[in-house]
């Protein structure tokens, strides 16, 4: 009995690598709670969301679909970012994390405001991320200008 314990201990503490699909999803789910987090999911953010998905997975219609819903599943059932970017660093460079944030702050933007909400959700993101505030402001002015949002702008 105490060795089926000691075992059972042993493969509960293993932890499998995240997969290159599981980490479609946690950046998938990550843009979802942006969209989501001002109270309302907008049809120009899904938009968005979709086109970034679509190109930087390179995903066929029926994988971003597919991938949309799991994304919105998992959000609704999360109790915590913490699982999605723990992920995401253990496996992401630096400059991919950041593009990723970028990402964040286009969902965010693309409804042409910054909701309170969403501004806190990002950077809370960011942080969990392991980035520096100078990042944080780099991604969100990168995301300005591929969105063609002149700095004028009080995003």
């Amino acid at each position: 009995m105490l060795k089926t314990l000691k075992t059972l201990f042993k493969s509960a503490k293993v932890k499998k690598d995240p997969s290159d699909q599981d980490l479609k999803l946690a950046a998938a789910t990550l843009m979802f709670e942006v969209v989501r987090s001002d109270g309302r999911i907008d049809q120009v953010e899904l938009i968005y969301m979709g086109e970034i998905l679509r190109r930087e997975f390179k995903l066929s219609e029926t994988e971003l679909e597919e991938l949309f819903k799991l994304a919105k599943d998992t959000a609704n059932e999360a109790t915590s970012l913490q699982g999605f970017t723990r992920d995401i660093c253990d496996n992401w460079g630096n400059p991919k994390r950041m593009k990723l944030l970028e990402y964040l702050w286009m969902l965010a933007l693309a409804d042409d405001q910054i909701d309170p909400h969403e501004r806190h959700l990002v950077r809370k993101v960011a942080g969990l991320l392991y980035l520096n505030e100078a990042q944080i402001l780099e991604s969100r002015e990168q995301a300005k200008r591929e969105l063609g949002i002149s700095k004028t702008n009080k995003s």
